[in-house]
């Protein structure tokens, strides 16, 4: 910043773009703006001059190198990719082999793959523990502790969706991923992660979110000697995930663009007797690794909008009805759009403290049938439904045009509240994945998860309807309408099609029958 003096004014000028500065709890710096053309290097003078991306001869001897995120033919609008420029490029590696360890994960969630269900049977599970991996006495990476749970579509389809849960207790030491089958949708439960990418550093406590897009070398470690490290994870194939529309909404609601912050470049170089790197990448759920002698984190510049980004979730604006109730997507952070004009593949919904204002409405969740499956988690505080089992780490499943919502104790307690303007979900953070299809899930979700918590028998038994308690009424606007009025009547059993069944000895005789009839 530039100070200067004219005349009786005073006034200054920016240096720079703003940039987050690092704190106590965050070593890294970050750009801000969701899906904006970053450019940010760390030597001066690392990005070619303005016109060209691919110089004959760069300043400092680097490599260009091109990543799409969208094919060639794309809109102005969706077009996403990046320009990196590092000490080497991708390419020299060893050859690539298939891993054969094994592991949790799909991509496939056809009917024809057998290690997936559909199903519309209600699902709730715990968090994982520690030792989810088969090699339970050993350290667990992030990618060793990553479980399908459930999914739609196909990865190679470059359509649909996985969702994971994680829990991981050892960083990755010279060691990164790329998922070639799509962008994941980090949500930590416990644990902070520092997230080393090749666009720079995110640090991701609990209560924020970050997605890394597909075909980004990415390493997870842990910091502050974290013992264990849980969360969640959204797999997007073929799409990436973007703002949601405000519509009459206007500039100020729901998630700002300037709240999303990216890394600067950051990097590192391999000295010459550093050990072997190894790179692990999944593809169609498969997973595949190779080595080099060199970090892949070497890009010392980088410009364009393909890149991870963070969020913290306290940021989220909050609406807040003075009539009835808003339906889930009205909190929503990210969605993905579908190959259905209007339809997204799905919504990442969040749900906070926040300020309810709603009068003479019913404020917990009312029945509800929708052709979406919803699948809901915890982040921390105490989730206060009635019907699920859920816990903070905890995932639960409800299937399309599945009926749900809250126990008839529940909401009979709830009738008689009288409500105020006042602060909900005081300590608490949740969100759920608003996924427009039906979702199948895993066998290992269905048979092996560690917690499986099945819904509980005679949930609904005490279930009572009440019309009949204001019969009066009800005749009463009846009767001033001119209308007929209702009069129970005891049950009696439906007649049988074939008449009424009598015992064989009281049967009336019939006409030709060898019986006497007495005298005529």
């Amino acid at each position: 910043m530039a100070w200067y003096t004219k005349g009786h004014h005073m006034g200054s000028t920016a240096a720079t773009g703003l940039v987050t500065e690092p704190t106590a709890i965050d070593p890294y710096r970050y750009m801000h703006g969701f899906g904006n053309h970053h450019a940010t290097e760390a030597i001066p003078g690392a990005l070619p001059d303005s016109g060209t991306n691919i110089p004959l001869k760069h300043k400092y001897g680097l490599y260009s190198e091109h990543i799409n995120g969208t094919s060639f033919i794309s809109s102005r609008e969706t077009v996403s990719n990046v320009w990196l420029y590092r000490e080497r490029p991708g390419a020299p590696h060893r050859p690539l082999r298939p891993i054969h360890e094994p592991h949790d994960l799909e991509a496939c969630f056809l009917p024809t793959n057998t290690n997936i269900n559909f199903t519309p049977l209600t699902h709730t599970w715990g968090p994982l523990p520690q030792n989810t991996h088969p090699s339970a006495t050993e350290p667990t990476t992030f990618i060793q502790g990553l479980k399908t749970i459930a999914g739609t579509g196909d990865a190679t389809l470059r359509e649909g969706l996985a969702v994971h849960q994680y829990a991981f207790n050892a960083s990755m030491h010279n060691s990164a991923f790329s998922n070639h089958d799509g962008d994941l949708l980090l949500v930590p439960h416990t644990g902070t992660l520092d997230i080393k990418t090749e666009m720079g550093t995110l640090r991701l406590p609990p209560g924020h979110i970050a997605v890394l897009p597909s075909g980004i070398r990415f390493s997870v470690t842990l910091p502050y000697s974290c013992p264990l490290a849980t969360g969640y994870a959204l797999e997007l194939f073929g799409t990436h995930f973007r703002l949601p529309d405000l519509g009459p909404l206007g500039a100020n609601a729901l998630a700002h663009p300037r709240d999303f912050v990216y890394p600067v470049a950051s990097f590192d170089l391999s000295p010459p007797d550093a050990p072997q790197w190894e790179i692990t990448l999944k593809l169609a759920g498969k997973l595949y690794k190779y080595t080099q002698p060199h970090t892949p984190f070497d890009v010392v510049a980088w410009h364009g909008n393909l890149a991870p980004y963070r969020y913290d979730l306290a940021k989220f604006h909050y609406l807040s009805p003075n009539k009835d109730q808003l339906d889930p997507t009205a909190y929503c952070v990210l969605t993905a759009p579908g190959k259905y004009p209007g339809v997204s593949v799905v919504d990442f919904c969040v749900f906070g403290e926040k300020w309810a204002v709603n009068e003479d409405t019913l404020r917990i969740p009312y029945y509800h049938r929708t052709m979406a499956t919803e699948m809901c988690g915890v982040i921390r505080g105490e989730y206060k439904g009635s019907v699920r089992d859920l816990e903070g780490g905890g995932l639960s499943f409800e299937g399309s045009w599945m009926p749900h919502g809250e126990t008839y104790d529940a909401v009979r307690g709830e009738m008689r509240k009288k409500h105020e303007a006042g602060k909900v979900g005081k300590g608490f953070l949740g969100f759920m994945f608003h996924i427009s299809a039906n979702v199948a899930l895993t066998r290992w979700a269905m048979e092996r998860h560690p917690d499986i918590r099945p819904e509980r028998p005679g949930l609904w038994d005490n279930f009572k309807g009440h019309l009949l308690d204001h019969l009066d009424e009800v005749n009463a606007s009846l009767s001033r309408l001119g209308r007929a009025t209702m009069h129970p009547q005891p049950f009696t059993p439906p007649a049988s099609p074939l008449g009424t069944i009598v015992p064989e000895e009281d049967a009336m005789p019939v006409p030709g029958d060898d019986v006497s009839v007495g005298d005529e």
